[in-house]
């Protein structure tokens, strides 16, 4: 209800009661027996006297309190309505809007401003106002690129989180898409760099390594090496790269942190296994005849030992070491008699790769046997060299 529909109201009440009190006013001037009396004094007399004239007033009270309130409760409650529509609009007007709200800032994962962008890091994009350009992914091609849309491919490797935020609204400015565009570049997820680590170790695969890692640590990741493994004939190579580096895990495990380069994403470590050129063979009478690896300071009797030792049959006394060309080998008797009787290690030979121990049978000694089992064990080695 307005405010002019009100004031009319009121006008309105007001002419029925003052109609109702010229006719009570009348009414009370003649009394019982028709005369007059003007006095005022006179019309209260009546009043008091009168029970109806009482109840009337007492009514026409009552009709005004009642007229009252209902001319006057529209208006306090238009009043309520306008105290809480501007309390509204006051909690609205400190609380933000959705027009108003800022979208949410992604997390930075490096909050350093300097980083520069490598492959394969992730990076988020959002143009304010544009939800076709906000909260997109991009990750960072192997090449050092992104492709956004609208826009096509463009360089990032090398450059900081701001300088990529400049060069989207310059280009998306020149090339008439938006003008003065407010662009912000994120950095989300940093790069995962892997090493492979194959061969001679015990878990050979892909791993991921952290900036800093060496090759120790890749190392360590693939389980350490295994008992066949040539240390001193690893090599590293780099992605993109057919040299390998050699690298000599022998010399790094004894303290040689010359051999310990630091990791590059995508390097390749390769431990080889021995082959027939790191081999000894040890014949005879020995528990486990057979071919055996050749570790640093092997001698003769440490791979009498590999072998699980003579047999009931064996003469570890008479024990032979074959040396140089299978053909034709040079003999070196072993002098374990002196060895044993006054312990001149000097006849405990360190052995060499090739060479052949043989602890002969205590009853007779079977050339001809031994150099069956010899030509035979360089046959083997010579078809596993050339691949079959």
């Amino acid at each position: 209800m307005g405010t002019t529909d009100q004031y009319s109201s009121v006008t309105k009440l007001a002419l029925i009661l003052k109609l109702n009190l010229k006719i009570w006013r009348l009414e009370s001037i003649i009394d019982t027996t028709g005369t007059a009396r003007g006095e005022a004094a006179g019309t209260l007399c009546v009043i008091q006297e009168d029970p109806n004239v009482t109840t009337r007033v007492l009514w026409l009270i009552w009709a005004l309190v009642v007229a009252f309130l209902i001319v006057t409760a529209p208006a306090f409650a238009q009043t309520q309505d306008t105290n809480q529509s501007l309390a509204t609009t006051q909690s609205v007007g400190n609380t933000p809007t959705p027009a108003a709200e800022s979208a949410p800032s992604p997390p930075a994962i490096v909050t350093d401003v300097n980083y520069r962008i490598v492959a394969e890091d992730v990076l988020r994009l959002d143009v304010w106002g544009e939800s076709q350009l906000s909260a997109m992914q991009f990750q960072v091609t192997p090449g050092g690129t992104i492709n956004v849309p609208y826009l096509g491919e463009i360089q990032v490797l090398g450059f900081t989180q701001t300088e990529i935020a400049n060069k989207i609204a310059k280009m998306l400015a020149d090339q008439d898409i938006i003008y003065d565009a407010k662009v912000q570049v994120s950095l989300i997820s940093l790069h995962k760099p892997q090493v492979r680590v194959l061969g001679a170790v015990l878990r050979p695969g892909s791993y991921e390594f952290k900036d800093g890692d060496t090759v120790f640590d890749a190392v360590a990741q693939g389980g350490s090496y295994r008992d066949d493994a040539m240390l001193e004939a690893a090599s590293l190579t780099h992605k993109d790269s057919d040299e390998p580096i050699p690298v000599n895990l022998k010399k790094l495990f004894a303290g040689d942190l010359s051999q310990n380069y630091e990791l590059v994403n995508g390097d390749v470590i390769y431990i080889p296994h021995e082959d027939y050129n790191n081999k000894i063979y040890v014949l005879g009478q020995v528990n486990r005849p057979g071919q055996y690896s050749l570790k640093d300071n092997t001698t003769i009797l440490s791979a009498v030992s590999l072998a699980g030792g003579a047999n009931d049959r064996g003469s570890v006394r008479e024990t032979v070491l074959l040396r140089g060309d299978p053909a034709n080998p040079e003999r070196i008797k072993v002098n374990f008699k002196k060895l044993f009787d006054t312990g001149d290690m000097s006849q405990d030979l360190v052995l060499s790769p090739g060479d052949v121990v043989v602890v002969p049978d205590s009853k007779k000694f079977d050339w001809n046997r031994v150099s069956q089992l010899v030509s035979t064990v360089v046959n083997l080695s010579y078809l596993r060299r050339v691949g079959f």
